[in-house]
């Protein structure tokens, strides 16, 4: 190097050397220069003269060994694997930890704001929990927070109104507590901590909402932690998003956080807490070559961002159950852990295969709640469904288990819990249904918003009819036009009148959930009826998100009277469910059965009175609900409270 260096400077400062003449004299004998090149007089005579050819040779010669020294030097100080992750997580805490995006510091100090909340209120109900074991009720520790909602019922004095006498009617979930300490039996002795991860459906929110209820239930069934995806947009929820939010996670619309903090058997956590903890630290490795695989671009807070790249992300690193498809096998969990049981379920599987039931046995004969697994078994499968998805010892090893949704794979869990999960115990069975029920149901902001509208729908139709309708009933419809694939159910406004028009109230108010704007569309409803829509309801509706507004229809539609709904529309689909959980709440006729009476279809005669009949679940699953997902689900709680104590 030292050599390198003098040589480097000498050829900058010039050579001292004279080239030789031509010839082959001195060329500082000034009395014989040269004659072809005279001598060129030099303005500084103490500068010395060069070659220029030998110059640039030995300047080119310094180039490349400069190149080939700072190329080096970046390959070992920049390129580096190590010192690429050191200036990553430098990075990463630049960005994350001081903040220099304000929108996802001040986003990063809420989070933690809550959870420490969180974490003292646990702490809380844990010293609450011991000082009562101990027979201490003196009330010497701190008075527990108030929860952040209601779970007996709903409170809308927070959230605009209406008042509690008003909102009790969107009631129909219940606040069981035993529910909360049940855990699930497998995992139960494995002590490290699992994942659970999920992309959710790419199709309507209501896709999605189902996709989501068999997610959480499998994560709970699992003993694993469930890793809830960043905030992003969401298919036709993206309106006036100059003007609101646009990007949602399930936080938006239900009571995740206050769900993973009830129950025993379930943690939740974001998906920047999952990366943070496991990602970053280097504990996720990559499938195919086993070295630790960290976070595009070492990002850990994805919310509001494109999650491509996260999705790919999480496929590399993560177990992906491709053959858990819906409709091809049923998910099935034994009554307790061990491979012996989950071996005894194949054996029942194979039994009922021998004598395989079809769908239309099962029409107005619903199998017992609490029948035995086997006999479960079969009006569960009913001759569609050949083989099981088991929980294998490869799943129940795998740190992060992840389920894709990519519709060019068909992977894709479009399906309701109840056709895809089935549970050796039908305790453990029921208590998934009472769990969508109670907790999977939207938040008191969307709860109240549909309160307000239904008393005020109400209030309309008493006023039009004080003496013929003092309780102001309605009826409603929901008529899904847009961008639905089902054509068949695509009718005119008079060929929906004349399906419905037996059933329906003559002259009565009627409140329309439609997709369709353009209201001369309903112009035979509306020379029959006083037809409502949303959007004559601007008062109720100020300051909630138009976001919302499909959830909102859904409640207020279920309030109805008679309801006439879109055959093959899952938007449809749940407000029967939640006109299913009423039923089984208010004990109306035929509800030992799961039956739903003033119930239809107005898309045409052959499915028009499905819900005045048991029927068994069958394909396409998505496409409407089924009574088991209602009926008969609150039996069994006592028996599972001494279960849950128990463990």
């Amino acid at each position: 190097n030292g050599t390198l260096r003098r040589l480097c400077n000498r050829t900058m400062a010039g050579s001292t050397t004279p080239p030789p003449s031509s010839s082959g004299s001195s060329a500082s004998n000034p009395t014989n220069p040269p004659r072809s090149k005279p001598a060129r007089r030099s303005t500084n005579n103490n500068a010395p003269r060069t070659n220029a050819s030998s110059q640039t040779y030995l300047l080119f010669v310094c180039t490349c060994i400069f190149v080939s020294m700072t190329g080096n030097y970046l390959h070992h100080r920049i390129a580096d694997p190590h010192t690429l992750h050191h200036r990553s997580m430098n990075s990463f805490k630049e960005q994350h930890l001081e903040g220099h995006l304000r929108a996802d510091k001040d986003a990063q100090a809420a989070k933690r704001e809550k959870m420490a909340k969180a974490a003292e209120m646990e702490t809380k109900l844990k010293e609450a929990l011991h000082v009562e074991a101990a027979g201490d009720t003196s009330g010497g520790i701190p008075k527990l927070e108030a929860p952040l909602h209601d779970l007996a019922g709903l409170s809308c004095a927070d959230h605009g109104g209406p008042s509690n006498d008003l909102a009790a009617e969107m009631v129909y979930w219940s606040d069981i507590p035993s529910d909360a300490d049940f855990k699930s039996p497998i995992g139960a002795n494995d002590k490290s901590i699992k994942y659970l991860t999920f992309e959710p459906d790419g199709g309507g929110f209501n896709n999605i909402r189902m996709s989501l209820e068999t997610i959480i239930l499998m994560a709970h069934a699992m003993g694993r932690t469930l890793v809830m995806p960043p905030s992003q947009g969401m298919y036709l929820l993206r309106k006036d998003r100059d003007k609101q939010k646009v990007h949602f996670s399930f936080d938006d619309f239900y009571h995740m956080e206050q769900v993973g903090f009830e129950h025993a058997g379930l943690d939740i956590i974001s998906m920047e807490e999952f990366l943070l903890k496991e990602a970053m630290t280097g504990n996720l490795k990559n499938k195919t070559t086993g070295v630790a695989s960290y976070p595009p671009n070492n990002r850990t807070n994805w919310d509001g961002m494109d999650p491509k790249e996260l999705k790919e992300y999480l496929r590399d690193v993560t177990l992906t159950p491709l053959d858990w498809s819906p409709g091809s096998c049923l998910a099935a969990f034994p009554s307790d852990d061990g491979k012996q049981h989950f071996d005894e379920l194949n054996d029942m599987m194979h039994e009922v295969q021998q004598n395989m039931p079809k769908v239309n046995d099962f029409v107005d004969k619903p199998v017992a709640v609490d029948a035995p697994p086997v006999d479960r078994m079969r009006e569960a499968v009913a001759g569609q469904i050949k083989r099981l998805c088991i929980y294998d010892e490869e799943m129940q090893k795998a740190p992060v288990v992840h389920f894709m949704c990519y519709h060019k794979m068909r992977v894709r869990l479009l399906t309701h819990f109840y056709a895809f999960l089935f549970f050796e115990d039908w305790r453990h069975d029921l208590w998934s249904k009472r769990f969508v029920r109670d907790h999977l149901r939207y938040s008191d902001d969307i709860q109240c918003a549909a309160a307000r509208i239904v008393a005020s729908v109400r209030e309309r139709a008493r006023k039009r009819d004080p003496t013929g309708n003092p309780n102001g009933e309605y009826d409603s419809f929901h008529i899904r036009r847009g961008d639905f694939q089902y054509k068949n159910t695509r009718l005119e406004a008079d060929e929906i009148y004349e399906n419905s028009k037996d059933e329906m109230k003559p002259g009565g108010t009627v409140f329309v959930a439609t997709d369709h704007n353009g209201k001369p569309f309903f112009k035979p409803l509306a020379d029959k009826y006083d037809l409502v829509f949303l959007s004559d309801f601007k008062k109720e509706l100020e300051g909630v998100n138009t976001n919302y507004y499909g959830m909102i229809d859904q409640l207020v539609a279920s309030r109805g009277r008679v309801f006439f709904g879109c055959y093959h529309s899952t938007f449809t689909g749940f407000i029967f469910r939640i006109r299913g959980y009423h039923s089984q709440k208010e004990k109306t006729d035929g509800f030992e059965a799961g039956l739903l009476h003033n119930s239809y279809y107005y898309s045409g005669k052959g499915e028009k009175n499905m819900y005045e009949h048991y029927g068994a679940v069958k394909a396409p699953f998505y496409s409407r609900e089924f009574p088991t997902s209602w009926r008969d689900i609150d039996k069994g709680v006592e028996d599972l409270a001494v279960i849950a104590s128990e463990s």
